[in-house]
């Protein structure tokens, strides 16, 4: 069910907090971050000022085009821009346009001692040279940012496509693993454990973190495919 947050949203959690190996309810399935969700915003509408102590979001806005204010900064933003809000800076978002504003939000926590940017991030995929190859058919976009977000958690996003009548390598992934990718243009096949599944826009999945389950997304049309990755990776710490 829809409901309001960040100053005005309409907010729907796609993945929830829970346990990745034995979620207690479909989607359940954050161990380290606090929400994965969609945010809209009406047409002609803005938020209210908003702002939190021991929250940072993430914002990938995949329809519409508006503006982000924070912090004495002021960014348009469209379909392909990712905009990173640190703890502790005041933002607001307006939609001036007669279309929603569609995005994907993601919200992390902050621990005492954590020290946030003192401003916004601004990027977009479409501006970023492309790194091809992971897992064979990975096309891969970072966002290439005015300003370097700091997480507070070892983790990035990227935007990554593969190409018409492709797959991509089957793999597993272990213990502090939490990767999350969400379809956001095409309609792809998804090879997950020994089930093959359609993964439509708007759908996440989690891979379980057992080391059990190979993940494959496959491009079985010629049309293009699109997804947003996220790869929050504490097993990779040193």
């Amino acid at each position: 069910m829809p409901y309001e947050g960040h100053g005005g949203f309409i907010e729907r959690d796609i993945l929830t907090p829970g346990d990745p190996l034995n979620p207690p309810k479909r989607g359940a399935v954050l161990k380290y971050i606090k929400a994965y969700k969609r945010a809209a915003l009406e047409p002609r509408c803005n938020t209210q000022p908003f702002k939190s102590a021991d929250e940072q979001v993430f914002i990938y806005v995949c329809g519409g085009a508006g503006r982000v204010e924070a912090g004495g900064k002021s960014a348009e933003i469209s379909d392909g821009t990712a905009v990173f809000i640190p703890a502790g800076i005041e933002f607001r978002f307006l939609n001036p346009t007669d279309h929603f504003l569609e995005t994907i939000m993601v919200v992390e926590g902050t621990s005492p001692g954590f020290v946030p940017n003192k401003m916004i991030s601004v990027g977009d995929y479409h501006n970023s040279v492309p790194s091809i190859g992971m897992h064979w058919a990975h096309i891969g976009r970072g966002f290439g940012w005015d300003t370097a977000p700091k997480f507070a958690n070892p983790m990035g996003f990227a935007i990554v496509s593969i190409d018409r009548f492709d797959i991509a390598q089957p793999h597993v992934h272990g213990s502090g693993c939490e990767e999350i990718w969400c379809q956001l243009k095409g309609t792809s096949l998804l090879l997950f454990g020994n089930r093959l599944l359609h993964q439509e826009p708007g759908e996440a999945f989690l891979i379980p973190p057992n080391r059990k389950v190979p993940h494959s997304s496959i491009n079985a049309t010629d049309e293009p495919m699109l997804w947003l990755y996220m790869g929050n990776r504490h097993d990779q710490i040193k």
